[in-house]
Protein backbone atom coordinates (compact mmCIF):
# COMPACT_ATOMS: atom_id res chain seq x y z
CA UNK A 1 0.00 0.00 0.00
CA UNK A 2 1.32 3.41 -0.93
CA UNK A 3 1.45 5.94 1.84
CA UNK A 4 2.32 9.58 1.52
CA UNK A 5 4.89 10.79 3.97
CA UNK A 6 3.85 13.60 6.29
CA UNK A 7 6.57 15.83 4.82
CA UNK A 8 5.22 15.30 1.31
CA UNK A 9 1.67 15.89 2.53
CA UNK A 10 2.66 19.18 4.20
CA UNK A 11 4.43 20.30 1.01
CA UNK A 12 1.35 19.53 -1.10
CA UNK A 13 -0.86 21.40 1.38
CA UNK A 14 1.39 24.48 1.25
CA UNK A 15 1.36 24.46 -2.58
CA UNK A 16 -2.44 24.23 -2.51
CA UNK A 17 -2.71 27.18 -0.10
CA UNK A 18 -0.38 29.31 -2.22
CA UNK A 19 -2.43 28.57 -5.34
CA UNK A 20 -5.70 29.41 -3.58
CA UNK A 21 -4.21 32.63 -2.21
CA UNK A 22 -2.99 33.67 -5.67
CA UNK A 23 -6.40 32.97 -7.21
CA UNK A 24 -8.17 34.98 -4.52
CA UNK A 25 -5.76 37.91 -4.91
CA UNK A 26 -6.36 37.93 -8.66
CA UNK A 27 -10.14 37.89 -8.25
CA UNK A 28 -10.24 40.62 -5.60
CA UNK A 29 -9.41 43.63 -7.72
CA UNK A 30 -8.65 46.97 -6.19
CA UNK A 31 -9.29 48.84 -9.47
CA UNK A 32 -12.68 50.21 -10.49
CA UNK A 33 -13.89 51.84 -13.68
CA UNK A 34 -14.96 55.46 -13.25
CA UNK A 35 -17.05 57.96 -15.18
CA UNK A 36 -18.13 61.52 -14.51
CA UNK A 37 -20.66 61.77 -11.65
CA UNK A 38 -23.24 63.30 -14.04
CA UNK A 39 -22.94 60.43 -16.53
CA UNK A 40 -25.91 58.16 -15.85
CA UNK A 41 -24.96 55.34 -18.22
CA UNK A 42 -24.86 51.77 -16.97
CA UNK A 43 -22.08 49.67 -18.45
CA UNK A 44 -21.52 45.95 -18.61
CA UNK A 45 -18.08 44.36 -18.49
CA UNK A 46 -18.43 43.80 -22.25
CA UNK A 47 -19.17 47.51 -22.82
CA UNK A 48 -16.09 48.51 -20.83
CA UNK A 49 -13.88 46.08 -22.72
CA UNK A 50 -15.23 47.23 -26.10
CA UNK A 51 -14.67 50.92 -25.26
CA UNK A 52 -11.10 50.38 -24.06
CA UNK A 53 -10.25 48.19 -27.06
CA UNK A 54 -11.59 50.77 -29.53
CA UNK A 55 -14.47 48.58 -30.68
CA UNK A 56 -17.15 50.88 -29.28
CA UNK A 57 -17.06 54.67 -29.47
CA UNK A 58 -20.12 55.65 -27.44
CA UNK A 59 -21.94 55.03 -24.20
CA UNK A 60 -25.29 53.18 -24.32
CA UNK A 61 -27.16 56.52 -24.51
CA UNK A 62 -25.26 57.47 -27.69
CA UNK A 63 -22.93 60.10 -26.22
CA UNK A 64 -19.23 59.74 -27.10
CA UNK A 65 -17.16 57.50 -24.83
CA UNK A 66 -13.49 58.45 -24.68
CA UNK A 67 -11.25 56.04 -22.75
CA UNK A 68 -8.37 57.29 -20.62
CA UNK A 69 -5.77 54.94 -19.18
CA UNK A 70 -2.96 55.05 -16.65
CA UNK A 71 0.62 54.64 -17.84
CA UNK A 72 1.76 51.17 -18.82
CA UNK A 73 3.36 49.31 -15.96
CA UNK A 74 1.49 51.13 -13.20
CA UNK A 75 -0.29 48.83 -10.73
CA UNK A 76 -3.68 50.23 -11.78
CA UNK A 77 -2.94 49.64 -15.46
CA UNK A 78 -1.86 46.05 -14.92
CA UNK A 79 -4.86 45.33 -12.70
CA UNK A 80 -7.28 46.92 -15.20
CA UNK A 81 -5.94 45.12 -18.27
CA UNK A 82 -6.04 41.78 -16.47
CA UNK A 83 -9.50 42.23 -14.92
CA UNK A 84 -11.43 44.08 -17.63
CA UNK A 85 -9.56 43.43 -20.88
CA UNK A 86 -8.50 39.88 -19.99
CA UNK A 87 -5.09 40.56 -21.51
CA UNK A 88 -1.53 40.98 -20.31
CA UNK A 89 0.40 44.21 -20.77
CA UNK A 90 2.28 42.77 -23.76
CA UNK A 91 -0.96 41.53 -25.36
CA UNK A 92 -2.53 45.00 -25.06
CA UNK A 93 0.56 46.65 -26.59
CA UNK A 94 0.56 44.16 -29.48
CA UNK A 95 -3.18 44.69 -30.02
CA UNK A 96 -2.82 48.47 -30.23
CA UNK A 97 0.32 48.30 -32.35
CA UNK A 98 -1.58 46.34 -34.97
CA UNK A 99 -4.60 48.69 -34.96
CA UNK A 100 -2.46 51.82 -35.10
CA UNK A 101 -0.26 50.38 -37.88
CA UNK A 102 -3.31 49.58 -40.01
CA UNK A 103 -4.95 52.92 -39.21
CA UNK A 104 -8.08 51.33 -37.77
CA UNK A 105 -8.01 52.92 -34.32
CA UNK A 106 -6.20 55.18 -31.88
CA UNK A 107 -5.26 53.89 -28.42
CA UNK A 108 -6.77 55.45 -25.30
CA UNK A 109 -5.31 58.70 -24.05
CA UNK A 110 -2.70 58.06 -21.38
CA UNK A 111 -2.27 59.96 -18.12
CA UNK A 112 0.69 59.73 -15.77
CA UNK A 113 -0.99 59.84 -12.37
CA UNK A 114 -4.10 58.91 -10.44
CA UNK A 115 -4.70 62.62 -9.73
CA UNK A 116 -4.65 63.45 -13.45
CA UNK A 117 -7.12 60.63 -14.14
CA UNK A 118 -9.48 61.81 -11.40
CA UNK A 119 -9.33 65.44 -12.55
CA UNK A 120 -9.97 64.61 -16.21
CA UNK A 121 -12.92 62.30 -15.53
CA UNK A 122 -14.43 64.74 -13.00
CA UNK A 123 -14.46 67.54 -15.59
CA UNK A 124 -15.63 65.69 -18.72
CA UNK A 125 -18.77 63.54 -18.93
CA UNK A 126 -17.52 61.81 -22.10
CA UNK A 127 -14.45 60.27 -20.48
CA UNK A 128 -14.15 56.84 -18.92
CA UNK A 129 -11.16 55.65 -16.92
CA UNK A 130 -10.17 53.62 -13.90
CA UNK A 131 -8.48 54.07 -10.54
CA UNK A 132 -7.78 52.16 -7.34
CA UNK A 133 -10.90 52.20 -5.15
CA UNK A 134 -9.16 54.25 -2.47
CA UNK A 135 -8.35 57.06 -4.96
CA UNK A 136 -11.89 57.94 -6.06
CA UNK A 137 -14.00 60.72 -4.57
CA UNK A 138 -17.47 62.24 -5.04
CA UNK A 139 -16.47 63.97 -8.31
CA UNK A 140 -16.71 60.65 -10.16
CA UNK A 141 -18.92 57.59 -10.16
CA UNK A 142 -17.58 54.07 -10.04
CA UNK A 143 -18.93 51.36 -12.31
CA UNK A 144 -18.71 47.82 -11.01
CA UNK A 145 -20.32 45.51 -13.58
Amino acid sequence: MNTISSKKLVTMFIVLLVNIGTALADSASNTVVIINKDNTNKLSAEDIQAIFLGKKKSFPDGTPAVPVQLGEGSPGYDDFTRQYLHKSDSQVRAYWSQLVFTGRATPPRMVTSDADMLNLIAHNPNLIGYLPKNEIDASVRSIEP
